[in-house]
Formats: structure tokens, sequence, C-alpha cells
């Protein structure tokens, strides 16, 4: 086990926090009983605060590692991040699409109001008619384009689902929408460009780039999986060897003498509206199968997919969903993965069991570090 770890498990039922030390597991302290946490980001350089997106609430922030709380920004927060080179740094996304910073660690904020321009920048520059017009086969009525932030649940809103802030140039940020597409900003969000070309269903959940790098960017969609060396460039596909469609969360396990760092990526088979355990439900439904989820590592930049876990930790026909994936924070190959019986997009009705894991050897192994507890959404991790 573990030593010297604290891991903010965020649930479908409140936020966990757990210590690892010592070669066991203990559940410090818990939060927001019942609410739905859907984001969380702690600090590189200040271990004992963290930030806590509650759906339909707001975002909290933590200074004592868990211990006290305090709601530091109103809304239905879905995502935050911290500025990976200064802690003070600190964006929050929210449903509907809204983009907020603070330039203080979270005392106040300021929205980013030049990212609401760019439904209309994206129309004027394409076209009404360019751009993927997707129909969902299990919602007639919802359609989308590129830049047009919807979702196909009540109340059809889309929001910003992840944040990327490039660790060596921070001015460049790219937000996840769900759905939508990607919207990218070179210049701090004074200026917004819509990035989702070649990207065939606008479902995005995560946008990444291998580290250090600038000609190599990811991204993890509910039906693809996709490369390009400049997302202005459009996207192609990268999913040689997988045996799933739909594409989660990603880590990027540190290197030893340089090169490209190895990849892990969460799957699953379809997406929650036709897992049979969510579809047309508003709760999880443990007596039929789930989302036959499966853990894929690369060592190649995506050229090429191998399943690693099953077996090993992981069934090889996984009911509940690997949500989150988060790094150890100062042991090279250990990965924490969020597990949960939930839809995690939809952020209401009834979720199941769920379950914190850690690999210590990049994935192939798995072990159970807290289980029987609420479906598991998000999973971030510091040192204590």
């Amino acid at each position: 086990m573990a030593d010297g770890v604290r891991v903010y498990a965020g649930t479908h039922e409140g936020v966990l926090v757990l210590s690892l030390r010592n070669g066991g597991c203990e559940l410090v302290s818990e939060a927001f009983s019942g609410a739905i946490i859907d984001s969380e980001a702690s600090c590189p350089r200040r271990s004992e605060r963290a930030f806590v997106g509650v759906t339909h609430d707001g975002l909290y922030r933590t200074d004592d590692a868990g211990t006290h709380w305090r709601k530091v920004l109103d809304g239905d927060i879905r995502s935050v991040a911290v500025d990976p080179t200064d802690d003070r740094v600190v964006y929050a996304g929210t449903e509907p699409v809204h983009l907020y910073r603070s330039e203080d660690g979270g005392d106040s904020w300021e929205e980013i109001i030049s990212l609401q321009r760019l439904p209309e920048d994206t129309r004027r520059k394409l076209g009404d008619g360019d751009g993927p017009s997707i129909l969902n086969n299990q919602n007639p009525g919802f359609r989308h384009r590129r830049q047009e932030w919807t979702f196909p649940l009540p109340p059809h809103e889309g929001h910003i689902i992840q944040m990327f802030i490039h660790p060596d140039d921070p001015n460049l940020l790219y937000l996840s929408i769900e759905h939508g597409g990607i919207a990218r900003s070179a210049d701090r969000g004074r200026t917004w460009e819509d990035v989702s070309e070649g990207i065939d269903y606008l479902d995005i959940h995560t946008v990444a780039s291998l580290p250090h790098r600038f000609d190599r960017f990811f991204v993890a969609s509910a039906r693809g999986f996709y490369t390009t060396d400049d997302p202005r460039n459009g996207w192609t596909r990268a999913e040689n060897g997988c045996s799933r469609n739909y594409f989660h969360d990603i880590v990027f396990l540190p290197t030893v003498n340089g090169g490209d760092a190895t990849m892990v990526m969460a799957t699953a088979d379809g997406s929650p509206g036709v897992w049979q355990a969510t579809k047309g439900k508003d709760e999880w439904d443990s007596s039929v199968t789930g989302s036959r989820s499966a853990l894929f590592r690369s060592g190649d930049c995506a050229h090429s997919w191998h399943r690693v876990g099953a077996g090993q930790g992981l069934d090889d026909e996984m009911d509940p969903m690997i949500w989150s994936l988060c790094l150890h924070p100062h042991e090279r190959n250990a990965i924490f993965a969020g597990v949960g019986e939930v839809s995690r997009g939809h952020a209401s009705g009834k979720g199941g069991s769920g379950s914190v894991l850690l690999s210590r050897d990049g994935g192939d192994t798995w072990q159970p570090i807290k289980t029987d507890i609420p479906a598991v959404r998000y999973v971030a991790a510091a040192a204590e």
C-alpha cells in the first residue's frame, strides 16, 4: 500500500478524504453528504489545499486537507483546474457553459466572458451548414454542431467537463465541452477558436498533450479517440488495438530517461445512454450489464494500444465504469482509479456502489484501497 498520500474521492453522494499511511487506508473525513461531486483539483505546491465542485451548488475549497470546506464560487460546477505553474490561478467551468478564473487562490473570481462569443464566431467562420450535425438515435430530437452547447438529457444544457492548461505555457488553454466541441485559447482566454474539426461526435471528455510537448495532442470522446500534431489542423483517430469505443480519462506516466510518456486510458463499450444498467433509467440497475469498462496502455504515442489489468484486479467484464484516473504524487508508476456504478455526465438520479483502486506497476495489476462506498465520479491525490 502506498504511504503518505491523501486521496479525495468525489462520489455520487459526497466527498471522502482518504489517508494512505503505514500500509493502510483510513477514512479521515467526509463532506457534502448526498451531493454529487463532478470535479476536484489539488494544489501542487500547497498540498493541504484542494477544490471540490459540487454540482447544482458551487465550488468549495479546503485549506486543511479536507477537515473544513468553504464555498468560494456559486454555480453548477462541472470542472476545476489549478494552473500547474501557479497555485494562485484557478479555473472553474459550469453548466451551462461559463468559465471563471481566480488569481488569488479562489478568494475572488471573474468570468472570462470572451468564451460566450465563440458559438457565433464559429458559425460565422464555418457557416450554418458546415461541421458535424449529429442525430442521436436514442433521442431523435437531439442534434448538435460545433460549439452548440447542449446535452441529450434535460435540461439540455452543455457543460465544461474538463480544462487543460498546458504546463509549459499557461496561456494555452483547452476546454472539453460536453456536448459541443473543443475551445482553444492561446492568449489566456482573451480570444477563443473552435478546434473540433475531424471529430465525428462532439461529446468531448478530455484534451491533453504529451508532457512537455506542443506537437502531439489527444482527445478522448464518447465515440472516438483522436490525435493531432496541432488541434487547429484537425484530428485523426488513434484507436488501434482498442476493443472499446467510449473513451474518458487519460494519464501519462513519468518517463525515466527522457522519451515520450506511456499513456493509460479508461474506456467502455458504448456510452451511458446505451448501457442497459442506465438506459432509460434515472438510477443504476445492478441487475443488468453495465459499462464493460477496460483500461488500455500505449507506449508509442497512441499508435497502438493493449489492454492492461484484466484478471489482475480488474474484472474481464467490468460493470462499473472507471471514471477517473490520477497519478500518485511521488511514486512514478502508481495510478489511482475511481470506479462507480453511475452515469457521470448525468448529474442527477441514484448511483450504485463504488471503489478506489491503486496500481503500482503502470496499470498491469490493481488492488482496492477503499470499497463499499458510493459510486466514485472523480479522484485526486496529493502528498500528505
